[in-house]
């Protein structure tokens, strides 16, 4: 991000490459859930495709900031689409028993997508930045090749006398504008801004306050709710959601800021530190593996939940020193799913996944503030390396800086990584309690 940053001239903005795809793929994930209720799966599904292609190809041809970051949102909307409607067509065509398999095949692609592309992105970036962004055009070739035979077998169930009209704007307005101040006012909050400014805390009591009326509109305004209350009646939905939403963010921490630790305090290059982090990597993905197969033979979904949690919880807690396996055993899509009826599928397998990406995104920002905010303040604190701060907080060329510099910003960066992960461990322990209230419930 530093370099397209920089070629617009937007180094101090760079967040927002990120910030504007996530936002958008936050906000519009409960609208295309609701929309395979609609319109059918298939449907949703191509649109979806075609609205991140041609949000990736604006990306690729971007002649300003600006324009970049409106593309990424646009791409972030088609991304979202891409997220719940995948995992949609999964619940609605393979059965309970057996979806541990393809859940878990699911997630193993995510993770090994999530250590490849900024790998990938960081060759093309050497030469040409735009290409992160031209290859989704060139993947999109051989993906269609293989969906479009089997277009006939997806989904396309609908129901009768519902139109675009029946979409709950209201709730998706209110649902962006609240996620949307929040995570501008954790990101602003003490980099931007300091903490106790008028706009900050404008943004954090507006983001708070949504909440209720978006619940209100919900209960008694939407005609077709974008996320039907009543589905909280089952407990292990309500359990799933709210433990989705706490430990969503411990995975995240790990792909975003272990990377910058290991170029800050181990001079390591870019390449080397992604490759870095497939120690904490594998273990996911054996165990995400292993946990659908179990899940599929026995039927038992919260043993394997709990050990998942825990592991979860322990391995946080571990990477305060930096030491330690990071498994996240089981998908919890899988114990809200086993409780509710075949019609409020689509919609439970939305509210999850929509929850555990509202957490990655609250997560993340809550633990950028206090990594920055930390060795922000420790670099300024120190007169040899202040005059390098913003050098230092873009990660960039970090081994060309003065010996004196690098042993300061070593020392800064790990002690900012610590407290970060303290931070994480913390906000991670609710999501693993409320998962032992989960009902016994046996898949079929």
């Amino acid at each position: 991000m530093p370099t397209i940053a920089s070629e617009f001239g937007a180094l101090n903005q760079q967040s927002w490459i990120a910030l504007s795809y996530l936002l958008t793929n936050i906000i519009f994930q409960p609208m295309f859930g609701r929309a395979t209720d609609l319109f059918g799966s298939r449907a949703v599904l191509f649109v979806s495709i075609f609205i991140f292609e041609f949000g990736s190809l604006l990306c690729a041809l971007s002649q300003n900031f600006i324009w970049l970051c409106c593309a990424r949102a646009i791409a972030g909307m088609g991304g979202a689409g891409i997220i719940i409607v995948i995992m949609v067509i999964v619940s609605q065509i393979v059965p309970l028993r057996e979806r541990g398999n393809y859940m878990g095949i699911l997630y193993a692609r995510t993770v090994i997508a999530s250590i490849a592309g900024p790998l990938i992105g960081g060759v093309f970036v050497s030469f040409n930045w735009r290409w992160c962004f031209y290859i989704n055009l060139i993947i999109a070739v051989p993906a269609l090749a293989i969906l479009v035979p089997f277009v006939g077998k997806l989904p396309h169930t609908t129901k009768p006398g519902v139109s675009w009209r029946d979409i709950d704007f209201g709730g998706i307005a209110l649902v962006g504008a609240s996620v949307t101040a929040m995570c501008l006012a954790f990101n602003w909050g003490g980099i931007v801004y300091p903490w106790d400014n008028k706009l900050v805390i404008a943004l954090l009591v507006v983001g708070f306050a949504l909440v209720p009326i978006f619940i209100m509109w919900e209960l008694k305004a939407a005609h077709l709710p974008l996320i039907p209350m009543d589905m909280f009646r089952f407990r292990n939905v309500t359990t799933s959601v709210i433990n989705n939403f706490f430990t969503a963010s411990a995975l995240q921490g790990v792909f975003i800021y272990l990377p910058s630790y290991y170029q800050i305090v181990r001079h390591d290059k870019q390449i080397i530190s992604g490759l870095e982090v497939l120690p904490y990597i594998m273990p996911l993905i054996i165990t995400t593996t292993i946990s659908g197969v179990i899940i599929s033979k026995t039927g038992a979904v919260r043993n394997v939940l709990w050990f998942g949690g825990f592991c979860n919880l322990f391995g946080t807690g571990l990477l305060i020193m930096l030491n330690g396996t990071h498994p996240r055993a089981v998908d919890v899509t899988l114990s809200a799913q086993s409780q509710v009826p075949r019609d409020l599928i689509a919609t439970v397998t939305t509210m999850t996944m929509w929850s555990r990406s509202l957490g990655s995104i609250m997560g993340v920002a809550m633990q950028g503030s206090i990594i920055t905010n930390l060795f922000k303040r420790a670099i300024l604190a120190s007169p040899i390396a202040a005059p390098y701060v913003n050098q230092l907080l873009a990660v960039e060329n970090v081994s060309s800086l003065p010996a004196s510099v690098q042993s300061i910003a070593a020392m800064s960066y790990g002690s900012a990584f610590q407290m970060m992960m303290v931070a994480t461990t913390v906000w991670c322990t609710p999501g693993f309690l409320v998962s032992l209230v989960a009902k016994k419930q046996k898949l079929s």
